[in-house]
């Protein structure tokens, strides 16, 4: 039975490797993708003190080396979003709703005594970053700025951890970035060139590019109540290619030409501080800061069709975004019930980072309070199961610009923006302890070795 649930654990970390994260979802605002895990969710994303499966891959990669044998982590997180626009002049619209699976998963490794138990390595894949929404196509504020949007992408990250010493340990790896689909659709203004008054097409925009960042975590235990953690992403500009697919333009008919942009994905910097007043109860705050200033514009460069089309693909594919830095705190508690189950339970609040002038419902961003729920139990020996719920409520944010109002354009995208983001988790963890060991005999030699003599 246990040899069945260990080659399934497998089957749904290779899936998890092979499907990927689209949706925008909890993290530091912008299109930040922060869903790693069931228990890292439970506790609203606290962990980076406190990290103890094979998911802190991705929020403290120093925090493996304490997780012996081998791991095999696997997730699944089901989003539903929905944001409303309460407008006056243009009307009330809302986004489609749905329910958005997102597979992550994880895997550690542990030599043991090979390495002296102070190495470990890992590899895990996931998005921290992600986009999915879509509007009526007619309503004004969607219609230039766009009606369908998606940043489709995914990470593998191989990870090492080395225990300095019994109180430090370090941890981190590069990270490939895949954004294999990133676009949206939005009509085609037509009705720029003279005489202003032709009907518009409707423009899809598909680029893919990818590139290599790195990560890295530090993890201190100056005392068995006190955990202090640290953890780091790079910067990271990814140069995509791919095409603009245009129909009903009013001097082309339909068309297809090449366009390139490059995507700026912000740093991140976390600190982290756990309190364990007793060995069942943890107590942890996070305070996160993102570099979202990094996303100042988005050129998207399209390749020459003709005078009337080239000018209508630049107005529409250069827009200066101007982001501001982005901050997080978050808190949590868990609590050992006994030897097989454990409670979570946490809250954030995440600042906005799109200023006002340069807002547009492709990204619904505003500040952000959650609250979360969780529980992990270990069903079988080697054999732990997690779930948890996190509800995030986007404070409304009322917006007035002129994004898209200008002539020779109509509609604009005024009114009051209200986000709500529902998110359940579920994953399973099998390990295998002392994997390594069990190989190479040093358990045996180990255990011979303890025997006291006679």
């Amino acid at each position: 039975m246990e040899k069945r649930i260990a080659w399934i654990a497998v089957f749904f970390f290779i899936f998890s490797l092979m499907v990927s994260s689209n949706v925008f979802a909890v993290g530091s605002a912008g299109i930040e993708n922060a869903s790693f895990s069931p228990k890292q969710l439970a506790k609203a994303g606290a962990g980076v003190a406190n990290p103890d499966e094979p998911a802190a891959i991705s929020y403290n990669p120093a925090g493996i080396v304490d997780l012996p044998g081998l791991q095999v982590q696997s997730n699944m997180h089901f989003l539903s979003i929905m944001t409303w626009n309460d407008s006056v002049t243009a009307g009330d619209t809302h986004s489609a709703g749905k329910i958005i699976p997102v597979p992550t998963g994880y895997m550690t490794l542990n030599p043991g005594r090979l390495l002296k138990d102070r190495v470990v390595f890992g590899i895990g894949s996931d998005s921290p970053f992600g986009l999915s929404d879509k509007y009526s196509s007619v309503h004004p504020s969607v219609h230039y700025t766009g009606w369908e949007n998606y940043v489709n992408m995914y990470t593998i990250k191989p990870t090492v951890a080395f225990k300095i010493c019994d109180k430090l340990s370090i941890g981190g790896g590069p990270m490939y970035y895949r954004m294999y689909n990133w676009g949206g659709i939005q009509a085609y203004p037509n009705k720029l060139l003279a005489p202003f008054t032709q009907a518009d097409g409707q423009v899809r925009l598909n680029l893919s590019g990818n590139h290599w960042g790195w990560q890295m975590g530090i993890l201190a235990k100056p005392h068995p109540k006190h955990n202090i953690g640290f953890y780091f992403r790079s910067p990271v500009i990814i140069n995509t290619s791919g095409m603009a697919k245009v129909e009903n333009s009013a001097t082309g008919g339909n068309f297809e030409t090449g366009a390139n942009a490059k995507f700026a994905l912000p740093l991140n910097y976390t600190f982290a501080y756990a309190f364990k007043p007793t060995p069942k109860w943890a107590l942890e705050t996070d305070f996160g800061y993102t570099r979202w200033a990094i996303h100042e514009r988005l050129f998207i460069n399209a390749d020459p069709v003709n005078a009337a089309d080239d000018a209508i693909l630049a107005a529409i594919g250069k827009n200066d975004k101007d982001y501001r830095d982005g901050f997080s705190l978050q808190n949590s508690a868990s609590y050992d019930v006994n030897d097989k189950l454990k409670l979570m339970a946490g809250t954030y609040f995440y600042w906005w980072v799109i200023p006002k002038d340069h807002w547009i419902p492709a990204i619904p961003d505003g500040n952000r309070l959650a609250f979360s729920l969780g529980a992990s139990y270990k069903i079988l020996k080697y054999l732990t199961c997690d779930m948890s719920i996190i509800q995030v409520i986007g404070f409304p944010r009322k917006i007035s610009n002129d994004i898209s109002a200008s002539v020779p354009l109509t509609g604009n995208v005024d009114g009051t923006y209200t986000t709500s983001i529902t998110e359940v988790s579920v994953g399973a963890t099998y390990h295998w302890d002392g994997f390594i060991d069990r190989i190479t005999g040093k358990k045996a030699e180990a255990e011979v070795t303890k025997k006291p003599a006679r």
